[in-house]
This record gives structure tokens, C-alpha cells and sequence, in this order.
């Protein structure tokens, strides 16, 4: 069968006066200058604004079945295409698969859920009181369902203590969390911000000076690491990292094989880290580890909706915060604005793991473990239809933004 004879989309050539195609806008004074080309359907921009129309076609889907959509875009004097150009197969949103360029292709992956979906190919312009856009090659075909991308992440909290602790006991306290971890195959396990003093007075310690260790060196990075080796499974924990004569508030990622592979530094430091002379990080990186993409926060970072806004306008797909104190409302929040999973471990709340929904899937009060096993191929939004929501990171679509002037 040849690749055209895959193709469900009726008329993909625009042939014959774009025969099956036709022009839709809400009203007629809202109407963008519409034509045909050889091989292409033509968007153009009229002075105004607020035009808005789409191209529409349709494919011939069946409701279960898996498909991979596609189409190519080609701009010309559109001021901002992740603004003005948009495009949907019943009703799923079309992603660019590069940079926005001259030629874009934009494309997605989808079962087809619901009659009420529809079968139609909709391609829009919007938001440009400027320039043109050229529609072709749109492509549907049907595929195999695609192999879920699972990862069971895990993460701990400790329980209150009946004695005070030594950073020894506590020592014994993380190994313990670990091996628990280990023995339910996590892919990777959360451990608390400050994790090697938690429970531990000051009194026992001295000052963070004291107990600062450099990575991956320390008593502490060194349990960490053998633990990830012992497992196969990623360890994230925070710690106090010293570099030369400054201090942060630091978390570390060490790899399957007990390697380092990364670490955040706390951006937003409380009043009390500035006076007990931690420095602030500067820097947000995201991890790529053999499941998907990683970033990390700590604690106080999680007032700021930019940081976690930040990540998933980055790709990542889960959001790590090893925490002292704070609100589970918030991280459900975040949750759900940017589409990602949410795993803290905290000293104070609850530990606990979130979906994409903002729904609790696992959580902890007490001292243990808990897991849960997330798909990364699929992360679900609450019940709010809009297709730019079906796939994650709605902070993310910049057709949604409906900022048409870029005042934010």
C-alpha cells in the first residue's frame, strides 16, 4: 500500500477547487481573506486583529481507533506563528515538531475517543492583523496504540521521632527509606529538602557549615549514591552543598548506576536560609533521564508559579519538590496549571504524588514510602474539553494565551 493509500484525509490535494473543503468563520465580518493555490489553502490576514476563520476538511476515523495527524504550514509577515497559527483533527491539537520556521510541521498522536469528536480537519488563522498562511500536505493515518512510557516513582516521609537524632540515626533512617524503595522497583525515589538533618537538633550538628558536603563527596551523598547503585533506581534528596566559602540549598540526583547526574540549587531563599548563610542558586535546569524529563524545586520555590511555569514551557513531564513546609493546595495548583506530574517529599505536610489533573494519586502522613506508576505517553486534565488541554502544558500552547498584543 502506498503511503497516499494510508492517507483518511479526504482530498489531500486540495484538487478539483478544493472539492470537500470549505471556508467556516463564527461571522462574517470576522472573516479572513480566504483562496485556493495549487496544492494549498490560503489564510490571509485583513487589517484586523480579531479575524479568525479556519480551512475545513475531514478524515474518515473511527471511534478507538489510534492515529498520527499532520500538516505543513507555511508563513509569510505573520508577526507571531505560535500566536496565529492553529490546526486540530477532531477536535486534537496540532504541536509543532521544530522551532516555528518559514515551514512548520505540525503534528500529533491521538485515539479517536468519541463520535461527538467529529471527523474534522480545521485549519485556522487568528490574532494577526498581517500576513498569510499556506496550508498543505494534510495527512492522517491510522497506527497501532502506542506503548504506555511508565515510571514508578516513589517518595518518602519521615515520622516523627520519640528521641532525638544523631545524623548517624538519621543516616540509618534514610538507608532504611531507600531499601523500602528499592524493594517496590522504583525508577526513582524523592527524598525531603535537608534530608540528612531532618529530626535532627541543631544542637547535634553544629551549623550547616558543619555539615556541608561537597558533592558527590560526604557521608551523606556517599549513602545516596550507593543505595542508587545497589537498586538500579534514581535517588533525589536535598542537601546542604558547600562550594568553596558559599553554601546552598541543593538537590542531588544520583543515576542508576549511583553517578551524579544532576543537581538544582534553590532559587528563592527564605529570610532565615539568608541569615544563616546560604547563597542563592541562579540557574533551572531540566534532566533527561531514561523514563523522560525531570526538573526539581525546593520549598520555597513553590510560591512562585513562574518556576514550575518555566519547566513546562521546557518539556518536563515531572515536577520534583523535596520540601520542609508548605500547602499540598499549592502543588495540586501547580499540577494542574502546567499539566505535569507532581511528586514532593516533605517534612511537615504530607508526602505525597499528583497527577496532571491536579488529583492525589499517593500520599503518606506518616513515616514510610508510598508509589505510584505514571505514564509519561498520556497525562490527563480535569473535564474541561478545550483541545489545547488534552495533551499537558496548557501554560505552554501559546495559541491560548489570547495575548494578541503581548501586554503580559
Amino acid at each position: 500500500m502506498s503511503a497516499s493509500d494510508k492517507n483518511l484525509v479526504s482530498n489531500p490535494t486540495f484538487a478539483c477547487n478544493a472539492d470537500g473543503w470549505k471556508f467556516v468563520t463564527p461571522r462574517p465580518e470576522l472573516a479572513p481573506g480566504h483562496s485556493i493555490k495549487p496544492g494549498r489553502l490560503v489564510l490571509a490576514a485583513n487589517g484586523d486583529k480579531h479575524a479568525f476563520g479556519c480551512w475545513q476538511g475531514k478524515a474518515a476515523l473511527e471511534v478507538g481507533k489510534w492515529y498520527r495527524a499532520s500538516v505543513r504550514v507555511r508563513t509569510k509577515d505573520i508577526a507571531d506563528p505560535g500566536l496565529s497559527v492553529f490546526a486540530q483533527v477532531a477536535q486534537h491539537f496540532l504541536l509543532p515538531s521544530e522551532p516555528w520556521a518559514d515551514e512548520t510541521l505540525l503534528e500529533q498522536t491521538f485515539q479517536h475517543s468519541n463520535g461527538s469528536d467529529g471527523s474534522k480537519i480545521e485549519l485556522f488563522l487568528r490574532a494577526a492583523d498581517k500576513g498569510e498562511i499556506e496550508w498543505f500536505d494534510p495527512h492522517v493515518e491510522n497506527i497501532e496504540k502506542p506503548q504506555p512510557r511508565m515510571v514508578r516513582a516513589a517518595t518518602v516521609r519521615f515520622g516523627d521521632n520519640a528521641s532525638p537524632l544523631t545524623l548517624s540515626d538519621q543516616r540509618e533512617r534514610i538507608s532504611t527509606k531507600l531499601d523500602m524503595a528499592g524493594a517496590i522497583n522504583a525508577d526513582i525515589v524523592c527524598l525531603p529538602e535537608l534530608c540528612a538533618v531532618v529530626g535532627v537538633p541543631k544542637s547535634n550538628y553544629g551549623s550547616y557549615m558543619d555539615i556541608a558536603e561537597e558533592p558527590p563527596s560526604g557521608p551523606c551523598c556517599e549513602l545516596l549514591s550507593s543505595k542508587a547503585r545497589q537498586y538500579g533506581m534514581y535517588v533525589l534528596a536535598g542537601v546542604i552543598e558547600r562550594q568553596g566559602d558559599y553554601l546552598f540549598n541543593t538537590a542531588l540526583i544520583f543515576g542508576r548506576h549511583g553517578e551524579p547526574v544532576g543537581k538544582y540549587a534553590k532559587t528563592h531563599l527564605t529570610f532565615g536560609e539568608l541569615q544563616d548563610g546560604i547563597s542563592c542558586g541562579g540557574s533551572y535546569p531540566v534532566f533527561d533521564l531514561d523514563f523522560g524529563r525531570i526538573a526539581i524545586h525546593i520549598c520555597y520555590d513553590q510560591w512562585f508559579p513562574e518556576v514550575s511555569r518555566y519547566y513546562a514551557q521546557n518539556g518536563v513531564e515531572i515536577l520534583f519538590l523535596p520540601v520542609v513546609g508548605g500547602k499540598p493546595i499549592t502543588w495540586r495548583v501547580r499540577a494542574l496549571d502546567n499539566g505535569v506530574y507532581f511528586v514532593s517529599s516533605s517534612v511537615m505536610p504530607p508526602s505525597m504524588i499528583i497527577d496532571s489533573s491536579g488529583s492525589i494519586i499517593a500520599q503518606t502522613h506518616g513515616d514510610g514510602v508510598v508509589y505510584a506508576d505514571l505514564d509519561l505517553s498520556y497525562r490527563k486534565v480535569n473535564w474541561y474539553g478545550d483541545p489545547t488541554l488534552s495533551y499537558g502544558m496548557p501554560c505552554a500552547i501559546e495559541q491560548m494565551r489570547n495575548v494578541i498584543d503581548n501586554d503580559i
